[in-house]
């Protein structure tokens, strides 16, 4: 594979990951779910490929429980790839993995 194809592939891996976040975002403000409400996405990165990406969520206030989070993640999980779907300009929807963070590390601390 030449760099330049792999560079493409690369910019093209970086949108679809700004579009991930994008959406997962917007879904997050919008749930009913207050556990869901409270997360913020903190990084989107392609697990290997744009395929199937990593989604990186910490709590937006105080500590979370990251078990009950990737619980009620689980439970949506249809919901939020469709909301993807809608977002991401591919033949086809990206898997969505989830690692939660506990606790967000401020500048303060």
């Amino acid at each position: 594979m030449s760099t330049r194809s792999r560079g493409r592939h690369g910019h093209k891996d970086r949108q679809v990951c700004r579009q991930v976040a994008d959406a997962v975002a917007w879904y997050l403000a919008e749930t009913d779910d207050p556990l869901l409400a409270d997360l913020i996405v903190i990084q989107v990165d392609p697990a290997p490929s744009a395929a199937r990406v990593l989604v990186t969520l910490a709590a937006a206030h105080g500590e979370i429980d990251a078990v009950e989070v990737m619980s009620h993640l689980r439970e949506v999980a249809d919901e939020l790839r469709e909301e993807v779907a809608v977002e991401v300009h591919r033949r086809h929807a990206p898997e969505l993995s989830f690692r939660v963070i506990p606790v967000i590390a401020t500048a303060t601390e």
